[in-house]
Order: structure tokens, then C-alpha cells, then sequence
């Protein structure tokens, strides 16, 4: 991953998704004049108001608001009253789009507005840029990108995705949990998954979403936590633990822990070791 920062904004690359291109600006006043990007321009609005003028409008975009603007249509881009403005963004090129969300189609999707509401996406984009920022983990990244990119296109461009039925497929989800289960210490890729299942990765997710009740990321991080759980109860350092059941780092290993168990591993840890103690 290649990136700038200065100051109050951050832009970097990761080249493993076509150079697929992140900024994020906190607190900016900046004004951007009349321009264009040559892949989709997917944002989010964290804090203040964004203005830009598209498609011969005018658009606000308050906090929790979708920024969605098609390839090579120019646009401005402000901060509203001058007033402090934090966001994100991100350029998936047009073919990333195509290939992620594995679409037989003769034209590109394409975004009716520029501006919508929608909460839940919005946090889901937030967090799906916060994790291609500091997340080392292939199966989380890769698995993130398809399910929010396909919820972007399905909802608001000219998108449609293959619904997912359980039939042959409940044999599929046995054989990526077996899979997942077996190799919990390796940084496995979604590619490795669509390999093995001879499936696409967005329907592959799907699938297993609708078997599981989660994603395959989620569950390999259970399965992570519960191994780490085992590691830690025999006193293991919280580092060690992490590294020995595949997470990037300990705050890796911290994160998914309090999710899944509620409390941190050294908490666990310390009450583990002091029921061992206590029935001495």
C-alpha cells in the first residue's frame, strides 16, 4: 500500500485491487474547482457539510450522507459555510467494479444520484475504508470490498445480482468452514475460497452469509478467537496468541476479541489465570 499524508488528510493506493485509490480529509475547508476521476467516486460524510456541483445541480451532503458520482463526470467539491468538513472517499477504477462484482454486462453501472441517504451503508463504507487502511488481512479486505461495493451498485446504479439459494450449495459451506477451520493460521484470500468452491466471490459470500449467518471473514475470526481463547488460558502472551492463530498483530487479535467475547484478551487472560489459581 503506497500513501501520502499531510496534515489533515491522508491518500494512498493498494495496488492489489487495480490501484484502487483511498483519501480521507478530517476537519478540511478546501475547495476543489471543476475536475473529474476516471473510475467511480464512492464517499462518505463524517462530520460538516459537503457541497458539489454535478450534473448541473447543486448538492448538500450532511453527516452519514452516500457520496455517489459516476466516471469521467465533472464536478466541484466544498465545504459548506467554509465550516469544517471530515470524509471519506474512495476510486475503484470501472473494471475493479466489474471484476468484484463479477457482472456480465455491455455497460458499465451507472449512479442516478449523487447524494443519497442510507445509514447503514454508511457505516458499512466507513468501516470498509477504515479496514483497507490498517487491516493486513486478506479474507476481511477482499470479503469487505465485494459485499459493500455489491450493496452499493445493487441499491442505487443499474445493478443485479444472482439471489442466493441452499441446495448442492450446503455442501459448498461445509467444505470452506472444513477449509477455514484447517488453515485459521494462514492469511487466506477469497480467491483461495472461489477456487475451492468453484464459485464467484460475490455469490460465494452470499451463499455462506445465508447458511452461517455470517460471513467467511467473521466466522474464521471466531475461530481465530476461540483458538486464542485456548492459548491464553494457558498463559500465553496476548502477542504471542495473536500471531500463533493467524491475526496481523495484537490489536488485531484485541479488536475481534471484544466483538466476539465482550471483554479483552488480557482481561480474559488475568481472570483465567485467577480461576486456576483460586481452585489450588
Amino acid at each position: 500500500m503506497d500513501d501520502s499524508t499531510h496534515q489533515n488528510s491522508k491518500f494512498w493506493l493498494i495496488p492489489e485491487f487495480n490501484n484502487l485509490e483511498l483519501f480521507r480529509a478530517k476537519a478540511i475547508h478546501h475547495t476543489y474547482t471543476r475536475h473529474s476521476h476516471p473510475g467511480y467516486s464512492i464517499g462518505i460524510i463524517e462530520d460538516g457539510v459537503g457541497g458539489n456541483f454535478y450534473q448541473g445541480s447543486t448538492y448538500l451532503a450532511p453527516p452519514s450522507s452516500i457520496i455517489l458520482m459516476n466516471p469521467e463526470e465533472a464536478h466541484t467539491g466544498y465545504a459548506v459555510n467554509d465550516l469544517p468538513l471530515t470524509y471519506r472517499m474512495l476510486y475503484p477504477s470501472a473494471n475493479l467494479i466489474q471484476e468484484l462484482l463479477e457482472m456480465q454486462v455491455y455497460k458499465f453501472p451507472y449512479f442516478q444520484e449523487a447524494v443519497v441517504q442510507d445509514k447503514t451503508l454508511a457505516r458499512n463504507i466507513c468501516y470498509l475504508h477504515a479496514v483497507l487502511e490498517k487491516c493486513h488481512d486478506c479474507l476481511e479486505k477482499q470479503s469487505l470490498l465485494v459485499e459493500v461495493f455489491s450493496a452499493v451498485f445493487c441499491r442505487y446504479a443499474d445493478t443485479k445480482i444472482k439471489p442466493a439459494k441452499l441446495g448442492n450449495e450446503q455442501r459448498i459451506v461445509s467444505s470452506i468452514k472444513d477449509y477455514l477451520q484447517d488453515n485459521f493460521r494462514s492469511n487466506i484470500s477469497l480467491k483461495q475460497l472461489a477456487e475451492l468452491t468453484n464459485l464467484n466471490r460475490s455469490y460465494l459470500i452470499r451463499v455462506f452469509r445465508k447458511a452461517v449467518g455470517m460471513p467467511p471473514y467473521t466466522y474464521l475470526n471466531q475461530i481465530r478467537v476461540e483458538q486464542a481463547k485456548h492459548l491464553l488460558m494457558q498463559g500465553a502472551a496476548i502477542a504471542d496468541a495473536a500471531t500463533a492463530v493467524g491475526m496481523s498483530d495484537q490489536s488485531h487479535l484485541n479488536r475481534h476479541f471484544k466483538r466476539i467475547v465482550r471483554i479483552t484478551p488480557g482481561r480474559f487472560r488475568s481472570m483465567s489465570i485467577s480461576f486456576k489459581t483460586s481452585e489450588c
